[in-house]
C-alpha cells in the first residue's frame, strides 16, 4: 500500500520565553508561514499528526488548519531521528497519510536519511538547510513499521515556505 509521510520542522518562534525553550511561541512570520504550509498540505489528505508537546509545534499544527487528529508526544521534543522512526513505526496501518511536526536536528536528519539512497546531494542539502516551516514529503510502499527496513521510499517534494 502506498503511504505519504510528511516531515515538518515547526514554524519560526520567538527567541526567548520566560517559560523556557519548551514554552516558546510562534512569531507573526511563523504563523503566516505555517498557514501557507497548511494550504500547500491541504491536498495531501493528512489523516493523522504526530506533534511534539512544545508550544511552537502545537501552534504550528493549529496554524496549518488541517482536519486530522493530532497526537501530542513528549518524546518528540528534543528527540533523535531514531525516536521519530520508532514513533512513526507505531502508527496503525489504516493511516495512509501521516504528518510529523517536531524539531531540528531530528526532522532534517530523518528527511536526509530517507533521501540519501535516491539523491545524496539533496540529502546533504537537507542536513545543512532545513529552515523553520519547511517540510519534506515522501511516498513509501509497505507499513509504517517497515520505514527503515526494505520499504521503497521516494522523495515527492521539499517545500520551504517563506524562505
Amino acid at each position: 500500500m502506498t503511504r505519504t509521510l510528511v516531515l515538518m520542522r515547526h514554524a519560526a518562534a520567538e527567541g526567548w520565553s520566560v517559560s523556557g525553550d519548551r514554552g516558546r511561541k510562534l512569531n507573526e512570520g511563523g504563523r503566516q508561514d505555517a498557514a501557507q504550509a497548511g494550504q500547500q498540505m491541504a491536498a495531501l489528505g493528512i489523516q493523522h499528526v504526530l506533534c511534539s508537546t512544545a508550544t511552537r509545534t502545537r501552534e504550528t499544527v493549529e496554524c496549518l488548519g488541517l482536519d486530522a487528529p493530532v497526537e501530542y508526544m513528549d518524546a518528540l521534543y528534543n528527540c533523535t531521528m531514531d525516536t521519530l522512526v520508532q514513533r512513526i513505526g507505531e502508527i496503525e496501518d489504516d493511516v495512509t497519510a501521516l504528518l510529523v511536526v517536531a524539531h531540528s536536528p531530528a526532522i532534517p536528519s530523518l528527511a536526509a536519511e530517507l533521501t540519501w539512497a535516491a539523491d545524496p546531494s539533496a540529502a546533504d542539502d537537507m542536513r545543512c538547510w532545513f529552515p523553520t516551516a519547511a517540510f519534506s514529503q515522501f511516498t513509501l510502499e509497505g507499513s509504517w513499521s517497515e520505514l527503515t527496513d526494505d520499504a521503497t521510499l521516494k522523495l515527492a517534494g521539499i517545500k520551504r515556505v517563506g524562505h
